[in-house]
C-alpha cells in the first residue's frame, strides 16, 4: 500500500522545464567590443602592444555565426585591422566554449616607419650610412583561437578568448627597398557581447 502510494503521488507531479534565463535561442544581430594584449617577445620593441576590436555579426544557425570586424592595434605604429571573423559554439548554453576564427587586412594609420633595418652605405664614406624611412603599406592577418561565452541576461554577456596571431606587414621606402615584417603573436581578449 505504501508503494503504490508513492508511485502514483509521483506520478501526478510534473516535470517543469529549466528556467527561461538559463536557455537562450542564439539568433539574429550581435556585437562584441574586445579589448586585448598581443603577446610576443620580449626582444620586440613592443613586446605586448593593444588591441581593441570591435565585431558586428549575425547569427547564421544557433552555433554558428558570421560577421566583419574592424579596431585600431599598435604594433610598429598604429594599424586599422578589417577582417571577417567566424565563430562555432560548442553549445547552445548561456556558458559555452567557442573557436573563432578571423582573416583580413590591417591598414595603415601612421604614414612612416623608422628603423635599423635596411642601412644604405655611401661608397666614397664607407662609415657614413643612412637610414631610410619606409612607408607603411599594411598586409595580411589571420588569427584562430577558442574562448568562452557567458551570458548574463538575454542581451549582454562576456567573451574570453586566447588564440594565435599572424600579422605581416609591408613597407617600402623612397629608393623601392622593400621591407616584410612577420608578428607571430599569443591573443589574450576579454569583451562585452550585446545582442
Amino acid at each position: 500500500m505504501f508503494w503504490l502510494t508513492v508511485i502514483t503521488g509521483s506520478a501526478g507531479q510534473q516535470i517543469t522545464p529549466p528556467p527561461a534565463s538559463t536557455v537562450h535561442t542564439f539568433n539574429g544581430y550581435f556585437n562584441i567590443t574586445d579589448l586585448g594584449l598581443l603577446i610576443g617577445s620580449p626582444e620586440n620593441s613592443h613586446p605586448a602592444p593593444f588591441s581593441f576590436l570591435t565585431i558586428n555579426g549575425f547569427h547564421l544557425t544557433k552555433q554558428l555565426s558570421a560577421g566583419l570586424g574592424l579596431g585600431v592595434e599598435f604594433l610598429s605604429g598604429s594599424y586599422l585591422p578589417v577582417f571577417l571573423d567566424a565563430r562555432y559554439y560548442v553549445r547552445n548554453t548561456n556558458f559555452s566554449p567557442f573557436f573563432y576564427f578571423q582573416a583580413g587586412y590591417t591598414i595603415p594609420l601612421d604614414d612612416d616607419y623608422s628603423n635599423g633595418y635596411g642601412w644604405i652605405v655611401d661608397a666614397i664614406w664607407p662609415n657614413n650610412y643612412t637610414v631610410p624611412d619606409y612607408k607603411a603599406l599594411g598586409g595580411w592577418m589571420f588569427n584562430p583561437g577558442f574562448g568562452i561565452r557567458n551570458m548574463f541576461s538575454d542581451n549582454f554577456g562576456l567573451v574570453f578568448s586566447v588564440g594565435y596571431r599572424n600579422q605581416r606587414l609591408f613597407y617600402r621606402a623612397d629608393n623601392d627597398h622593400r621591407l616584410l615584417a612577420d608578428y607571430n603573436r599569443l591573443v589574450l581578449k576579454i569583451g562585452i557581447l550585446f545582442r
